[in-house]
Parts: structure tokens; sequence; C-alpha cells
């Protein structure tokens, strides 16, 4: 073991992660001591929260604090990016990784997890070959690259009797709800074009049923590309936006007659990427001088797109959107420049740059005279808002959101708050010392529309135990009703899910 820790303090850490690697594919170093090796590097509270998969498997939760609310019947599926070490090669970024499933499924009081890796055809050729052979979005293999891997690792939603895994690299990732093995790539039946990628955040409305989902076009015009989710699982193509740039737009809102897309200045370099010059991070462009820009078009795709300036900043999440008064008002996570660009992208190292803060804020826009009525602020260093999704297009009381308070790591969500737009007050929880949490999923109660009458459902990670945690709690007080541990396990929190009724994972 000694000349291990030697071997590692004579070489950077990529080449020693390499090397050991290697030994492991060879059976030349055991598991346990390659865990235990690797366990030895960046000690993050946050690089720890989203570190290897533990493992794969199935295991009915019995260690449980509290007690899990019997009429809660269901799965919450989450998504992740799994690896952070590939056959040796350390990721450099957050977004890097074979996506990995995890199921927490409730059945009248009892919980049964089940968590494995997506089987995608690329995931399957590199365990093959013993050797990371595509690069991914911010980490490059090591010799001999193919092109990168289509990873739907950021968001998974439960839609037409199969999973979605979701990212705005590609197609989405078919998975099945039971037993989450890959299916195959989704292209809802022959509608979405294969230049198209799809957004990890569709919205669908929930009086009509319909979804509302873009894409980025990857060709002439550089569209933002918007479609609606017919019920017979078909998209209907309803406007192009044509971009001057290849922009970055992760997130959508919907109103009851509006989509709204916010553009930051972020775009990427195509020329850089055509050359193989570096990975798709490494071509992210901030523009600090060029506006963010609202681009606002009607759910029913006529009427000529309003556009909207705002000053320059990066956004990547957003709340609810509503009409009232004759005006749109719209929830949106932003902060002022790109730093978080650039500390997503140093993710495998020991020290990060500053991430910025997020702004909470609430927009206020005149569509008639298609300009900014004002704006708000609500909260600081937020990020992953969730809201009652019964709600959505309509106004919504409440919006749940994630904080970080430790200054040591702004990747550290360590706080739950309950922002109620209606006293403008905001309630918030500590996760407690040492604890990372994860989106707060709502679940409203069986039989009841009450805004506040549901749960929050909440995956998360203890660094003393290494080990995930997933909390329920009261969405009305956010009193803790159960915290499940999960038998040991840690599992990479990764960055969104979504609750399936009366749908359960294999046990």
């Amino acid at each position: 073991m000694n000349h291990i820790y030697a071997m590692r303090a004579s070489m950077t850490r990529r080449r020693f992660a390499q090397w050991l690697g290697a030994c492991g594919a060879l059976g030349l170093v055991e598991t346990q001591v390659l865990a235990k090796v690797f366990a030895a590097g960046p000690k993050r509270l946050g690089w720890l929260a989203f570190q290897n998969a533990s493992a794969e498997g199935v295991w009915s939760l019995k260690q449980i604090e509290g007690k899990v609310p019997r009429e809660l019947n269901g799965t919450l599926y989450r998504v992740a990016p799994g690896t952070k070490l590939n056959h040796g090669v350390v990721m450099n970024h957050l977004f890097d990784g074979d996506p990995f499933v995890s199921g927490y499924s409730f059945r009248e009081g009892k919980v049964t997890l089940r968590a494995k890796f997506v089987g995608t055809p690329q995931r399957a050729e590199e365990l093959k070959a013993g050797k990371m052979l595509y690069s991914e979005f911010g980490t490059s293999a090591p010799e001999n690259s193919k092109r990168g891997k289509n990873q739907g690792n950021v968001n998974i939603i439960h839609y037409q009797g199969q999973l979605l895994g979701l990212s705005e690299g590609g197609h989405p990732t078919a998975i099945d709800p039971a037993t989450l093995a890959f299916k195959g790539f989704h292209d809802f039946h022959c509608t979405l074009p294969k230049n198209v990628p799809f957004t990890a955040h569709p919205k669908f409305d929930p009086i009509t049923g319909l979804g509302y989902c873009f894409g980025v076009a990857q060709g002439p015009g550089l569209a933002v590309t918007v479609f609606r989710m017919e019920l017979d699982g078909k998209l209907t193509k309803l406007c192009s936006l044509p971009q001057a740039q290849y922009h970055m737009v992760h997130d959508m809102l919907m109103s009851r007659d509006h989509l709204i897309f916010i553009i930051p200045p972020v775009h990427y370099d195509l020329g850089v990427m055509m050359a193989g010059k570096g990975t798709t991070a490494d071509a992210i462009r901030y523009v600090e001088k060029n506006p963010t820009r609202l681009l606002i078009v009607r759910k029913d795709g006529t009427c000529k797109p309003i556009t909207i300036e705002l000053p320059a900043g990066m956004v990547f999440h957003h709340g609810n959107a509503f009409e009232q008064d004759g005006k749109l008002i719209l929830d949106t996570l932003m902060s002022g420049d790109g730093a978080v660009l650039q500390a997503l992208a140093a993710w495998g190292k020991e020290q990060m740059p500053s991430a910025g803060k997020t702004i909470a804020q609430r927009l206020t826009i005149d569509v008639v005279q298609g300009k900014l009525a004002s704006r708000n602020e609500f909260g600081h260093a937020q990020e992953f808002p969730r809201f009652d999704e019964r709600r959505g297009g309509s106004a919504a009381r409440y919006l749940y959101a994630l904080e970080a308070s430790a200054l040591a790591d702004e990747f550290v969500f360590d706080v739950l708050v309950r922002h109620d737009h209606q006293t403008g007050k905001s309630k918030k929880v500590s996760a407690g010392k040492g604890r990372v949490l994860g989106e707060a999923v709502f679940v409203p109660q069986p039989g009841r529309t009450e805004e506040e009458r549901g749960w929050l459902l909440m995956q998360g990670y203890d660094g003393a135990r290494n080990e995930n945690f997933l909390e329920i709690r009261d969405a009305a007080t956010l009193e803790l009703a159960a915290r499940l541990w999960t038998a040991g396990q840690h599992f990479p929190l990764g960055f969104h899910g979504n609750f399936a009724a009366n749908t359960f994972v294999e046990a």
C-alpha cells in the first residue's frame, strides 16, 4: 500500500490515475485499494457528493429516521453523471460522466432502492476495451479519441410509459422504469430531427397535458427550434428562432399563453469544436459586452417573437411563469457574470475558482410594450428551483430552492429554502454539518389540491458517513417526516429528478 502512495506523490494526478486504473484493470490492485487511494484525492465536500457511484444493485432501505408516509406511493427517479474516474482518467468537468440512475420506490411505507449505470452502447464499448475511448463534455480521451458521448445524465422524466434521460447533447435516452435498463435513443416516433438535440427541461401544461420543448439546431441558422409534445408522443414544430451563434440555452419557462427563453451571452466556438482543438467545454465563450436576451413566443406558434434585452448574466434554471394584469411574471436564478462556467470546468482540481453567486429574482414583463417593467430580488446563492407543477403556467405561491451557505465550497448546497410569494417571506432549513442536499421535488398528497399539501423529496450526501440519504419533508412546514439511509452506499447527487406516481422499480 505504501508504495502506491509513493507513486502517487511522484506523478501528476492525471498520470497517477491512469497508472492505477490500468493496474486495476489488470487485476494487480484490488478494488478496495483503488477506492481507498482515490479517497485521498480531493477532500472538498462538493466533490465527494459527486464521486463515483459505489455500487449498482437493489436495496430494501431499513435504516429510517422518522416514518415514511403510507400514502406516498410511486418512485423518485434521479439521474447523475456517475463516473468521475473513467478507466484511470479523472474527469475535469462536473457535467462529465456516464448516466447513473437511482429509483427510490415507495409502497405503503416501505422503500426499495434500485440504482445502476445506464448501459449505453458507448459505455459498453469502453468497458469491453478497458479504457476511455470517447471524450466527455470537458475531458478528452487520452488517445485516438472517438466522438463524444450522448450522455442523458442531467434530468430524467417519466414519459409515455418509459423514462427519458435528458441533456442538451443529443436525443433522449430511453430507460426501462422497472429495471433501469437502456432501451435506445428516443426520437418521438421520427419527429425529432437528427440535427436537433432535446432540452433537459421540457415543460408540461397541467391543464391540457401537452408538453413543450426545444433544441438548438446544429446547422444553418443555429435556430432555437420549438416543439409541442402531442398526447400521442409525437412532436409538432411550432417555430424556429435563428441565432447568430450556437448559444447555450439550458432551461425554458411556460405560462398559460407563452413560452419564454432566456439566452445568456454564452455560445460555443464552432471553429474550435470542428477543428477538434479541445472539448466542448473548451469551446464555451462568455461575451460580457453582449446582453442577455429574453425571447417570448406564443404557445400556439403564432405572432412574431418578442425580444427583450437585459444586462449580461449567466443563467441555468428558472421557476414558474404566469400572466397577471396584462403582464408576464417569471422567476429565474441569474448571476452577474460567467464565473460559474470556469468553476464547473475546474471541478477535478484541488482548488476551484469562485463560481459567483446566483440571484433569485422575479421579472415582470410588459409584453405589449416589449420591455422589462420591474425586477425584484428575493434570494442569493441559490439554485435548483422547483414548485408544485400542478400550478405550472399559473400563479404559484411557493418556490423551493437550495442555498449554499458554506463559503469554502460554493457547490455545497446545504440549506433548503421555501419562498412565499404571497407574504414575501422565506423559511430555511439546514441540512446539518457535513451534508449536501440535492434538488427538492414536490409530490402532492393523493386527493389533495392545496398547494402546500404534499412532500418534498431530496436526495442528500453525508460526508462523515460517505453515504447518501433521502429526506421526506412536509411541504407546508418543512419539518422532517423521514430520513432514509442507503445501506452504506454513496451515489453522485447529480442535478435533477422527478416523481412518477404508482410506478415502481423491480425489487
